[in-house]
């Protein structure tokens, strides 16, 4: 079995005074297969910062040349978020790309980067699930405020009803009724998020952290 293959190289590299050699075959094993866990975390974070560019940047282009640049507010949130994203992506890449250093003590080094990586990944769903709402919300105050004729009422109720001229101090119920809406539908919404989140950082990372927490706790062991 592989696993049994790295424990022969690892406690083979133990015992010899020159270290790099057993390191470097390690490495291999561990970073340069194309399915060694590192190597698909690497491939998994670059298809990430290629979707994440090319989605939200055809969206901000999108909101910069419609409506007559009305909502080019909301293209700049887009550049911010994605921005955000791609160093994100970049720092996690770049962990991921010094876990194959061959001049590095390998079981300490790998150690203490799965644990950075961990917190990464924590971080990622956390931010991720935050900022669904934060949109939400700011998308709801911008709609509010770019249609106050009630244009939009079916989001939030207008400052005052032109038809019938109801004065704003009336619209108290409504505007309580569609306040509680929101607070809901953003909290299922929030929920379902995290969950599907969860499951998907798992499948991108989680199961590959464990892996290589489960070589190392062998390596310990031996």
């Amino acid at each position: 079995m592989e696993l049994d293959a790295l424990k022969e190289i690892w406690k083979g590299a133990g015992e010899k005074k020159e270290q790099l050699p057993g390191n470097t075959e390690i490495l291999n094993m561990l970073n340069k297969s194309s399915k060694s866990p590192v190597a698909k975390m690497m491939r998994n974070v670059l298809a990430e910062a290629i979707i994440i560019i090319v989605s939200f940047g055809a969206v901000a282009i999108f909101y910069f040349t419609a409506f007559k640049g009305r909502f080019s507010s909301i293209a700049w949130v887009y550049v911010v978020i994605a921005a955000l994203f791609v160093f994100y992506y970049y720092r996690k890449w770049k962990l991921l790309n010094e876990m194959q250093c061959v001049a590095c003590q390998v079981k300490s080094n790998l150690k203490r980067q799965v644990r950075t990586l961990e917190k990464y990944i924590r971080f990622y769903l956390l931010a991720g699930t935050a900022m669904v709402p934060l949109v939400f919300i700011f998308l709801g105050v911008l709609f509010y405020y770019k249609f106050p004729a009630g244009s939009l009422g079916f989001i939030l109720p207008p400052l005052q009803n032109t038809a019938t001229s109801i004065p704003l101090q009336n619209a108290g119920p409504s505007m309580l009724k569609a306040s509680f809406i929101w607070v809901v539908c953003l909290f299922l919404v929030t929920i379902f998020v995290y969950r599907g989140s969860r499951w998907f950082i798992n499948r991108l990372y989680g199961q590959h952290i464990l892996k290589l927490k489960q070589l190392i706790d062998q390596m310990e062991e031996e």
